[in-house]
């Protein structure tokens, strides 16, 4: 039977229109499950970004008020080990104390005031060591602090201070300085 559509009519076709579109809405699925996974992937790296920037305000926070501490204050510090967040003088060889595992969580570390942050607060801990005494020589980089004055070639107390934080989210950042006054 002749139809407009040709010499054998409907039932002849072989279905290939059909077989082309669902291949093309597998493709577009793939596609569109592969942009969603980028699209979560960098929404994940954006957080951490700023979770790692968080933290690493807080210690920068720890590491200014532990160098205030050392500024304004005379410390005293044990004659082994660490208290309070004060840590005595390290023997040439021996690991820092703050590098412990736990130490961040159960050590003898000494707590800054809280950083507010949007997700809520972020507390610094801080230790201070004592590195013994230099002699400044007098130059320019020799004055470190300007908060005080530099007096050429006079001999300077000087301490590492070790500041860490974290998140909510558990991301973890140390910073460290070295102090003389």
């Amino acid at each position: 039977m002749k139809s407009k559509y040709g010499a054998l009519g409907r039932g002849a076709q072989s279905g290939a229109a059909l077989i082309v579109v669902l291949m093309m809405l597998v493709v577009i699925t793939l596609l569109g499950l592969a942009s969603m996974r980028g699209a979560i992937m960098q929404e994940r790296m954006a957080a951490n970004t700023i979770a790692r920037g968080l933290a690493f305000q807080g210690a920068e926070a720890g590491l200014r008020q532990a160098e205030i501490v050392v500024r304004d204050g005379s410390v005293g510090f044990p004659s082994s080990g660490c208290s309070s967040g004060l840590c005595a003088t390290p023997l040439p060889d021996a690991d820092a104390p703050w590098a412990a595992a736990d130490f961040w969580k159960n050590g003898a570390f000494r707590e800054g005031a809280a950083v507010s942050t949007v997700n809520g607060a972020i507390t610094p801990k801080f230790v201070i060591e004592d590195f013994g005494t230099s002699v400044n020589g007098g130059g320019a980089s020799d004055c470190i602090d300007f908060s005080k004055t530099c007096i050429p070639t006079t001999e300077q107390s000087v301490f590492r201070i070790t500041s860490y934080a974290a998140t909510a989210t558990g991301t973890e950042v140390v910073v460290q300085s070295l102090y003389r006054r």
